[in-house]
């Protein structure tokens, strides 16, 4: 369950902000969609929701074919699992089950006499030359937005997929440690969008009178904005993301 519901968090920004009780000219639909297309997105691209997909035959979409002397296969990750989220990235692909035509070869014998104990050392170095053209590390290309390529991987082998997808609108997948770090980008977010729709306004009509605004605090907010990102990402941030393996 996550720390705040959407409802929630949306109304604590405008606490913060200070436009809790003040009629704006935007809704908080607007609100909201502004929050899900700008702030959410930016957080997500430096702290995914991770899920672990395993990918099969069952998920390829191409045979294997060749690309600068290297083999590859195109797979469909099953993005309805997740809501149909947008995938930001892929961090890392292991083999879950190797299968097929890579599969490890081990020379069996008996070693019972000087002539094969030479057979199998013999066998050994096979194997090393067999390994060092088969047996490379599977590598991965994504192309969005849903496809994976795998090169040298194992012809129906299973594999483990950490997949980065933007973090729902409900924020049910924020882990609860990253929220405040959530809450800073999103106030100067919205203290952006609200400076840019009112700074043309010195003062707005509310019906039974005028509320004079006051900007001047929202002036910088994106610039703010933008260095708080830059700060993410060349010094890292308290994101809570420990969990994380980047390569």
């Amino acid at each position: 369950m996550a720390l705040y519901t959407i409802s929630e968090f949306m109304t604590m920004l405008k606490e913060d902000i200070g436009i809790k009780n003040i009629p704006l000219p935007v809704d908080d639909n607007e609100l909201l969609k502004r929050f899900g297309n700008s702030c959410l997105k930016e957080f997500s691209v430096r702290y995914p929701r991770v899920e672990h997909v395993f990918l099969s035959d069952d998920d390829r979409i191409s045979m294997t074919d060749q690309v600068d002397r290297t083999y590859r296969c195109a797979y469909r990750i099953p993005t309805v699992h997740y809501d149909n989220a947008k995938i930001v990235s892929i961090y890392k692909l292991d083999v879950a089950r190797p299968q097929g035509y890579s599969d490890y070869y081990v020379p069996q014998g008996m070693w019972a006499s000087p002539d094969s104990v030479i057979t199998a050392l013999a066998d050994i170095q096979i194997a090393a030359s067999v390994a060092s053209t088969m047996g490379k590390a599977p590598t991965f290309e994504f192309a969005e937005p849903d496809i994976l390529y795998v090169y040298n991987g194992w012809s129906g082998g299973v594999y483990q997929v950490d997949v980065g997808f933007v973090h729902d609108i409900s924020l049910s997948t924020i882990p609860t440690g990253s929220f405040t770090q959530l809450r800073r980008l999103a106030i100067l977010d919205l203290e952006e969008y609200l400076y840019n729709k009112l700074k043309r306004l010195d003062n707005m009509d509310v019906g039974i009178g005028n509320i004079q605004l006051k900007l001047d605090s929202w002036e910088n907010a994106a610039n703010d904005k933008k260095e708080l990102l830059n700060d993410w990402d060349q010094n890292g941030a308290n994101l809570d993301v420990d969990s994380i393996t980047y390569f």
